[in-house]
Protein backbone atom coordinates (compact mmCIF):
# COMPACT_ATOMS: atom_id res chain seq x y z
CA UNK A 1 0.00 0.00 0.00
CA UNK A 2 1.27 3.48 -1.10
CA UNK A 3 1.73 6.43 1.46
CA UNK A 4 2.30 8.93 -1.02
CA UNK A 5 1.64 10.91 -4.63
CA UNK A 6 3.84 9.95 -7.42
CA UNK A 7 5.99 13.20 -8.45
CA UNK A 8 3.98 12.28 -12.11
CA UNK A 9 0.99 12.81 -9.76
CA UNK A 10 1.94 16.01 -7.96
CA UNK A 11 2.82 17.86 -11.00
CA UNK A 12 -0.35 15.98 -12.71
CA UNK A 13 -2.58 17.66 -10.08
CA UNK A 14 -0.41 21.51 -9.79
CA UNK A 15 -1.36 21.67 -13.86
CA UNK A 16 -5.02 20.74 -13.16
CA UNK A 17 -5.68 23.11 -10.58
CA UNK A 18 -3.63 25.72 -12.97
CA UNK A 19 -6.36 25.32 -15.74
CA UNK A 20 -9.15 25.55 -13.92
CA UNK A 21 -7.15 28.49 -11.39
CA UNK A 22 -6.76 30.12 -14.99
CA UNK A 23 -10.80 30.13 -16.21
CA UNK A 24 -12.22 30.62 -13.11
CA UNK A 25 -10.72 33.57 -12.37
CA UNK A 26 -11.68 34.82 -16.10
CA UNK A 27 -15.15 33.85 -15.29
CA UNK A 28 -14.96 36.01 -11.93
CA UNK A 29 -13.59 38.76 -14.05
CA UNK A 30 -16.40 38.55 -16.56
CA UNK A 31 -19.13 38.24 -13.68
CA UNK A 32 -17.81 41.13 -11.85
CA UNK A 33 -17.20 43.64 -14.71
CA UNK A 34 -21.01 42.58 -16.15
CA UNK A 35 -22.39 42.87 -12.28
CA UNK A 36 -20.55 46.55 -12.68
CA UNK A 37 -21.35 47.30 -15.93
CA UNK A 38 -25.19 46.80 -15.63
CA UNK A 39 -25.28 48.74 -11.62
CA UNK A 40 -23.76 51.67 -13.13
CA UNK A 41 -25.67 51.77 -16.35
CA UNK A 42 -29.03 51.25 -14.21
CA UNK A 43 -27.75 54.25 -11.80
CA UNK A 44 -27.25 56.66 -14.86
CA UNK A 45 -30.69 55.74 -16.22
CA UNK A 46 -32.15 55.98 -13.01
CA UNK A 47 -30.27 59.46 -12.40
CA UNK A 48 -30.97 60.60 -15.97
CA UNK A 49 -34.49 59.72 -15.79
CA UNK A 50 -35.52 61.62 -12.52
CA UNK A 51 -33.03 64.62 -14.56
CA UNK A 52 -35.43 64.81 -17.15
CA UNK A 53 -38.65 64.01 -15.65
CA UNK A 54 -38.32 66.72 -12.36
CA UNK A 55 -37.00 69.36 -15.88
CA UNK A 56 -40.49 67.97 -17.79
CA UNK A 57 -42.35 68.62 -14.45
CA UNK A 58 -41.67 72.22 -14.08
CA UNK A 59 -41.27 73.17 -17.90
CA UNK A 60 -44.93 72.16 -18.63
CA UNK A 61 -46.15 74.78 -16.37
CA UNK A 62 -44.22 77.64 -17.94
CA UNK A 63 -45.19 80.58 -19.50
CA UNK A 64 -44.61 79.79 -22.84
CA UNK A 65 -43.58 82.65 -24.25
CA UNK A 66 -40.88 83.45 -21.65
CA UNK A 67 -38.66 80.61 -22.64
CA UNK A 68 -34.76 81.95 -23.31
CA UNK A 69 -31.56 80.39 -23.82
CA UNK A 70 -28.16 82.15 -23.06
CA UNK A 71 -24.76 81.39 -23.07
CA UNK A 72 -23.81 81.38 -19.76
CA UNK A 73 -24.81 83.69 -16.81
CA UNK A 74 -22.44 86.49 -18.29
CA UNK A 75 -23.51 85.96 -22.02
CA UNK A 76 -26.10 87.07 -24.36
CA UNK A 77 -29.89 85.40 -24.46
CA UNK A 78 -32.34 84.66 -27.33
CA UNK A 79 -35.34 83.32 -27.74
CA UNK A 80 -35.88 79.73 -27.59
CA UNK A 81 -37.43 79.55 -30.72
CA UNK A 82 -34.24 81.46 -32.35
CA UNK A 83 -31.46 79.81 -30.37
CA UNK A 84 -28.53 78.59 -32.69
CA UNK A 85 -27.19 76.21 -30.63
CA UNK A 86 -24.94 75.40 -28.34
CA UNK A 87 -25.97 77.37 -25.35
CA UNK A 88 -25.59 75.84 -21.95
CA UNK A 89 -28.44 77.55 -20.04
CA UNK A 90 -32.17 77.08 -20.25
CA UNK A 91 -34.72 79.88 -18.65
CA UNK A 92 -37.98 80.32 -18.30
CA UNK A 93 -40.67 81.72 -15.93
CA UNK A 94 -43.10 78.72 -14.35
CA UNK A 95 -46.19 79.55 -12.87
CA UNK A 96 -47.69 78.67 -9.79
CA UNK A 97 -49.26 75.27 -9.40
CA UNK A 98 -49.19 74.54 -5.52
CA UNK A 99 -51.21 77.45 -4.98
CA UNK A 100 -53.84 75.20 -6.82
CA UNK A 101 -53.64 72.77 -3.93
CA UNK A 102 -55.36 75.00 -0.77
CA UNK A 103 -53.36 75.23 1.95
CA UNK A 104 -53.57 73.66 5.36
CA UNK A 105 -56.84 75.70 6.53
CA UNK A 106 -58.80 75.25 3.37
CA UNK A 107 -58.92 73.18 0.40
CA UNK A 108 -59.90 76.33 -2.49
CA UNK A 109 -56.97 77.40 -4.56
CA UNK A 110 -55.38 80.44 -3.17
CA UNK A 111 -55.83 82.10 -6.85
CA UNK A 112 -58.17 81.55 -9.05
CA UNK A 113 -56.59 82.80 -12.88
CA UNK A 114 -59.57 85.44 -13.50
CA UNK A 115 -59.82 89.14 -13.74
CA UNK A 116 -63.57 90.65 -13.11
CA UNK A 117 -62.77 93.16 -16.17
CA UNK A 118 -66.34 95.17 -14.87
CA UNK A 119 -65.14 95.89 -11.43
CA UNK A 120 -65.79 99.09 -11.36
CA UNK A 121 -63.27 99.88 -8.38
CA UNK A 122 -60.39 98.45 -11.01
CA UNK A 123 -61.16 100.84 -13.74
CA UNK A 124 -61.49 103.88 -12.12
CA UNK A 125 -59.09 106.91 -12.32
CA UNK A 126 -56.46 105.58 -10.42
CA UNK A 127 -57.00 101.86 -11.27
CA UNK A 128 -53.94 100.93 -8.64
CA UNK A 129 -55.73 97.10 -8.49
CA UNK A 130 -57.51 94.46 -9.85
CA UNK A 131 -60.18 92.33 -8.90
CA UNK A 132 -59.43 88.67 -8.97
CA UNK A 133 -62.85 86.42 -7.64
CA UNK A 134 -62.08 83.29 -5.89
CA UNK A 135 -58.86 84.91 -5.10
CA UNK A 136 -57.17 84.78 -1.17
CA UNK A 137 -54.16 87.19 -1.39
CA UNK A 138 -53.26 86.43 2.06
CA UNK A 139 -53.01 82.61 1.10
CA UNK A 140 -51.17 83.02 -1.43
CA UNK A 141 -48.39 85.02 0.72
CA UNK A 142 -48.35 81.89 3.18
CA UNK A 143 -48.19 79.13 0.34
CA UNK A 144 -45.22 81.35 -1.15
CA UNK A 145 -43.12 81.72 1.67
CA UNK A 146 -43.16 78.55 2.81
CA UNK A 147 -42.30 77.56 -0.68
CA UNK A 148 -39.57 79.81 -0.90
CA UNK A 149 -35.73 78.94 0.83
CA UNK A 150 -34.26 82.01 0.10
CA UNK A 151 -32.82 84.63 2.72
CA UNK A 152 -34.51 87.41 1.22
CA UNK A 153 -37.98 85.83 2.35
CA UNK A 154 -40.00 85.49 -0.90
CA UNK A 155 -43.63 86.45 -0.83
CA UNK A 156 -46.80 87.62 -3.19
CA UNK A 157 -45.46 91.45 -3.27
CA UNK A 158 -42.53 89.52 -5.35
CA UNK A 159 -44.50 88.00 -7.83
CA UNK A 160 -46.08 88.88 -10.90
CA UNK A 161 -49.59 88.04 -13.31
CA UNK A 162 -49.02 87.20 -17.03
CA UNK A 163 -52.10 87.47 -18.74
CA UNK A 164 -53.44 84.89 -21.41
CA UNK A 165 -53.08 85.71 -25.17
CA UNK A 166 -51.53 89.30 -23.91
CA UNK A 167 -48.55 89.64 -27.01
CA UNK A 168 -45.20 90.04 -25.77
CA UNK A 169 -41.91 90.41 -26.73
CA UNK A 170 -39.87 87.47 -24.92
CA UNK A 171 -36.80 89.71 -24.81
CA UNK A 172 -37.94 92.88 -23.66
CA UNK A 173 -40.86 92.12 -21.24
CA UNK A 174 -39.97 89.74 -18.78
CA UNK A 175 -37.15 91.03 -17.16
CA UNK A 176 -34.46 88.83 -19.15
CA UNK A 177 -32.15 91.94 -19.71
CA UNK A 178 -31.95 92.45 -15.51
CA UNK A 179 -33.72 95.80 -15.47
CA UNK A 180 -36.89 95.53 -13.54
CA UNK A 181 -40.32 96.16 -15.34
CA UNK A 182 -41.60 99.29 -13.82
CA UNK A 183 -44.69 99.89 -15.81
CA UNK A 184 -47.61 97.94 -15.85
CA UNK A 185 -48.36 99.07 -19.17
CA UNK A 186 -44.87 98.51 -21.06
CA UNK A 187 -44.51 94.52 -20.09
CA UNK A 188 -45.86 91.25 -19.58
CA UNK A 189 -45.09 90.60 -16.09
CA UNK A 190 -47.39 92.68 -14.21
CA UNK A 191 -46.27 93.30 -10.46
CA UNK A 192 -48.80 92.41 -7.82
CA UNK A 193 -49.36 92.96 -4.14
CA UNK A 194 -51.89 92.32 -1.75
CA UNK A 195 -53.93 95.84 -0.13
CA UNK A 196 -54.43 94.13 2.89
CA UNK A 197 -57.64 95.22 4.88
CA UNK A 198 -59.03 91.87 4.05
CA UNK A 199 -59.31 93.15 0.75
CA UNK A 200 -58.37 89.32 -0.25
CA UNK A 201 -59.43 89.20 -3.51
CA UNK A 202 -57.73 92.47 -5.03
CA UNK A 203 -54.32 92.78 -6.93
CA UNK A 204 -52.19 95.79 -6.22
CA UNK A 205 -50.28 96.90 -8.42
CA UNK A 206 -46.50 96.61 -7.11
CA UNK A 207 -44.65 98.91 -9.60
CA UNK A 208 -43.41 102.34 -9.08
CA UNK A 209 -45.08 104.25 -6.09
CA UNK A 210 -48.81 105.80 -7.46
CA UNK A 211 -49.64 107.83 -8.96
CA UNK A 212 -46.68 106.80 -11.38
CA UNK A 213 -47.89 102.99 -12.38
CA UNK A 214 -50.84 101.99 -12.44
CA UNK A 215 -53.19 99.60 -14.24
CA UNK A 216 -54.04 102.37 -16.50
CA UNK A 217 -53.23 102.18 -20.22
CA UNK A 218 -52.85 98.29 -19.64
CA UNK A 219 -54.79 95.41 -22.00
CA UNK A 220 -56.20 94.11 -19.05
CA UNK A 221 -57.41 90.24 -19.60
CA UNK A 222 -59.90 87.56 -18.12
CA UNK A 223 -57.54 85.09 -17.57
CA UNK A 224 -54.00 85.08 -15.82
CA UNK A 225 -51.30 82.97 -14.58
CA UNK A 226 -49.54 83.78 -11.14
CA UNK A 227 -45.82 83.12 -11.07
CA UNK A 228 -43.13 83.99 -8.15
CA UNK A 229 -39.98 82.44 -9.49
CA UNK A 230 -38.38 81.94 -13.05
CA UNK A 231 -36.15 78.79 -13.06
CA UNK A 232 -32.45 78.10 -14.95
CA UNK A 233 -31.14 75.36 -15.98
CA UNK A 234 -27.23 75.61 -16.30
CA UNK A 235 -24.33 73.36 -17.51
CA UNK A 236 -21.79 74.18 -15.86
CA UNK A 237 -18.64 73.96 -13.31
CA UNK A 238 -20.60 73.41 -10.28
CA UNK A 239 -17.47 71.09 -8.58
CA UNK A 240 -14.79 73.41 -9.52
CA UNK A 241 -12.73 70.68 -11.75
CA UNK A 242 -12.43 72.71 -14.57
CA UNK A 243 -14.79 70.69 -16.77
CA UNK A 244 -18.52 71.74 -17.57
CA UNK A 245 -20.47 68.71 -16.19
CA UNK A 246 -22.35 69.06 -14.06
CA UNK A 247 -26.48 70.77 -14.19
CA UNK A 248 -27.63 73.20 -11.60
CA UNK A 249 -31.28 74.03 -11.52
CA UNK A 250 -31.60 77.76 -10.09
CA UNK A 251 -35.21 79.00 -8.66
CA UNK A 252 -36.40 81.58 -6.53
CA UNK A 253 -35.91 84.35 -8.14
CA UNK A 254 -37.71 87.17 -9.91
CA UNK A 255 -36.45 88.83 -13.23
CA UNK A 256 -39.02 91.24 -13.71
CA UNK A 257 -37.43 92.55 -10.57
CA UNK A 258 -33.91 92.86 -12.06
CA UNK A 259 -32.72 89.82 -10.50
CA UNK A 260 -30.70 86.79 -11.98
CA UNK A 261 -30.18 83.52 -11.71
CA UNK A 262 -26.82 83.70 -10.35
CA UNK A 263 -27.58 86.16 -7.70
CA UNK A 264 -26.84 85.58 -4.43
CA UNK A 265 -30.63 85.67 -2.95
CA UNK A 266 -31.14 82.82 -5.57
CA UNK A 267 -31.47 78.89 -4.91
CA UNK A 268 -29.89 76.26 -6.39
CA UNK A 269 -30.20 72.57 -6.47
CA UNK A 270 -27.33 70.36 -8.21
CA UNK A 271 -29.82 68.06 -10.61
CA UNK A 272 -26.88 65.78 -12.39
CA UNK A 273 -23.12 65.06 -12.12
CA UNK A 274 -20.83 63.89 -15.31
CA UNK A 275 -22.44 65.43 -18.53
CA UNK A 276 -21.54 65.21 -21.28
CA UNK A 277 -24.11 67.36 -23.34
CA UNK A 278 -27.53 69.18 -22.51
CA UNK A 279 -29.29 70.67 -25.59
CA UNK A 280 -32.47 71.79 -25.81
CA UNK A 281 -34.11 73.30 -28.87
CA UNK A 282 -38.23 74.52 -29.66
CA UNK A 283 -40.11 72.44 -32.06
CA UNK A 284 -42.95 74.82 -32.65
CA UNK A 285 -44.74 75.32 -29.03
CA UNK A 286 -42.46 71.66 -27.86
CA UNK A 287 -39.47 71.87 -26.07
CA UNK A 288 -36.80 68.69 -26.49
CA UNK A 289 -34.19 68.11 -24.40
CA UNK A 290 -31.29 65.72 -24.09
CA UNK A 291 -29.18 64.74 -21.47
CA UNK A 292 -25.67 62.63 -22.52
CA UNK A 293 -24.28 61.28 -19.30
CA UNK A 294 -21.11 59.36 -19.15
CA UNK A 295 -19.10 57.34 -15.65
CA UNK A 296 -15.12 56.61 -17.19
CA UNK A 297 -13.93 55.86 -14.08
CA UNK A 298 -16.92 52.16 -13.36
CA UNK A 299 -15.05 49.57 -15.03
CA UNK A 300 -12.00 50.74 -14.40
CA UNK A 301 -8.98 52.23 -16.40
CA UNK A 302 -8.86 50.97 -20.40
CA UNK A 303 -12.07 49.83 -20.22
CA UNK A 304 -13.80 52.77 -21.74
CA UNK A 305 -16.25 54.09 -19.34
CA UNK A 306 -19.99 53.86 -19.38
CA UNK A 307 -22.16 56.27 -20.92
CA UNK A 308 -26.33 56.97 -22.00
CA UNK A 309 -28.12 59.21 -23.58
CA UNK A 310 -31.68 59.89 -23.13
CA UNK A 311 -34.49 62.49 -24.27
CA UNK A 312 -37.71 63.97 -24.13
CA UNK A 313 -40.33 66.12 -25.35
CA UNK A 314 -42.42 68.79 -23.14
CA UNK A 315 -45.79 70.02 -25.29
Amino acid sequence: MRNAFTFIELVFVIVVIGILAKFGTNILLTTYKTATASFVNNKILADTELTLSQLSNRLQYRIRSSVVARNGAAGGFSGLASAGGGETVLEWIGYDIDGWLGTAASTDPTWSGFIDVNNAGALGVARNYLESPGTNTGNVNTTIQALSPGAAGTGISNSAIFFTGENSNTLTDYGWDENAELFQSTTAAHRINSLGGGLVTQLADATLPLPLSTFAGTDIYENYKLAWTAYAVSLEDGDGDGVNDDLVLYYDYQPWEGEAYDDANSSSVLLLQNVDTFTFQAIGETIKIQICVSDNDALGAGDGGYAVCQETAIF
